[in-house]
């Protein structure tokens, strides 16, 4: 097991970002919930809103 660590190097912010493929960072806001139409953002999620999985935006779509 000791060998191992003694192996061990530090990675690069970079190849950090590869290894958890944080390469590129998705917004979440009504455009990329409702596409092109948009939409705007429900304080009350009801039937036919978009939310997110853990529901924590909604958007009622156009």
């Amino acid at each position: 097991m000791n060998k191992n660590n003694l192996k061990a190097g530090k990675l690069s912010r970079a190849a950090l970002k590869k290894i958890s493929g944080g390469e590129r960072v998705i917004i979440v806001n009504c455009y990329t919930l409702c596409g092109e139409a948009g939409g705007v953002v429900s304080g009350h999620p009801g039937r036919g809103d978009m939310c997110t999985p853990d529901r924590s935006l909604c958007c009622y779509c156009r």
